[in-house]
């Protein structure tokens, strides 16, 4: 009898321990054939038709791990890895967790913590504003003025990033990345132009409105402190956005950012400055909008035309239209393919999430 007592207690202190501990498998698939100008139809060749990785057109497909341990007293510690480069179109993929990759505490009272890499604070505070998400064909993008891809990525390794509680609608967000892993080994070899990235922002959300605005310092000499304010308001029938950019870069006259930033503007660091605005729809299961940017410093313009219907609540289908305006042919380079002078690309296809 004693046995049986010490065999269920043991039971149910591992379930106990059990319950407080939870790993979660999860993803995104995105396949869909699509063409950009100058090239054919194919399958998940939206980026990769002037140079890029073979992706979807409308989401990055991905497979990743997240996880959470009650450590109790309100405290928790949580992680996150996340695959990128998975293509569906020939299932090669890459299994380095190169879009996420940190650990985390959080309290309720507190906020949250992480360490590693992870979303940047633009992403996180600007990313609501673009409607159909930063795919491919995100109009914002496309004309080089999204605060999602300052530094030519929505990712930021070897950060600490901090995010508030909730205060009456209002989150603050803080991000800081040390000049010592902008190179080298543990801080050696260095470039002497790096400099310690600093990211604040902030998101006031109540009700129908929602207003944000964020800055990120320069990672080097030779660039600028970027900064963007957007807000949205959902008038039910239809929800509006707009938003101002700076980003990291000044702009160049003709910069075609289809071309993801050989056009002799140091790499993946996209120029100029501007506005957007955006307009979406609620049909029932499905959403229709539009989204039009003008980079104001480079000169250029890019209109995007997008729908989506949920088969369910994992599974939509959709169709992206994106066109570049007043944007120059870019050669080709050792890293990127040509692109053409006012670039579009149109991509229907399936996003199903697990």
């Amino acid at each position: 009898m004693k046995k049986t007592l010490i065999a269920l207690a043991v039971l149910a202190a591992s379930g106990a321990a059990m319950a407080q501990s939870s790993v979660t498998l999860y993803g995104v698939l995105d396949i869909g054939v699509g063409k950009l100008k100058d090239g054919k139809w194919g399958l998940n060749n939206g980026d990769a038709g002037y140079g890029g990785t073979p992706d979807g057109f409308n989401s990055t497909s991905v497979i990743g791990f997240r996880g959470t341990e009650d450590l109790g007293g309100g405290l928790k510690a949580n992680f996150n890895l996340q695959t990128g480069g998975l293509d569906l179109s020939t299932g090669g993929t890459s299994l380095a967790f190169s879009r996420e990759a940190w650990v985390g505490l959080e309290s309720g009272s507190f906020g949250a913590i992480q360490l590693g890499r992870s979303s940047s604070i633009g992403a996180k505070v600007m990313g609501a504003y673009d409607f159909n998400g930063t795919s491919y064909s995100s109009a914002l993008d496309r004309a080089g003025i999204s605060a999602v891809t300052w530094y030519g990525s929505s990712r930021r390794s070897s950060q600490i990033q901090y995010a508030s509680p909730n205060f009456g609608g209002v989150v603050v967000r803080a991000g800081f990345t040390p000049k010592g892993d902008e190179g080298g080994v543990q801080g050696v070899g260095v470039p002497d132009t790096a400099k310690n990235r600093y990211s604040l922002g902030a998101t006031f959300a109540n009700g129908p409105l929602s207003v944000s605005a964020i800055a990120e310092t320069k990672q080097r000499e030779g660039l600028r402190t970027a900064y963007a304010i957007g807000a949205s308001y959902d008038l039910s029938v239809v929800k509006i956005a707009a938003t101002y950019n700076r980003r990291e870069a000044e702009g160049i006259d003709g910069y075609n950012t289809f071309s993801n930033g050989t056009a002799g503007n140091g790499g993946q660091n996209a120029g100029g400055k501007g506005w957007t605005v955006g307009v979406v729809a609620p049909l029932g299961a499905a959403n229709v909008g539009v989204q039009y940017a003008r980079n104001t410093d480079a000169d250029i313009k890019a209109l995007e035309l997008f729908a989506n219907y949920a088969l369910s609540k994992r599974t939509r289908v959709y169709v992206d239209f994106v066109k570049g305006y007043d944007q120059n042919a870019v050669a080709a380079s050792a890293v990127r393919a040509a692109a053409p002078s006012n670039p579009y690309a149109v991509g229907l296809g399936v996003v199903h999430t697990f």
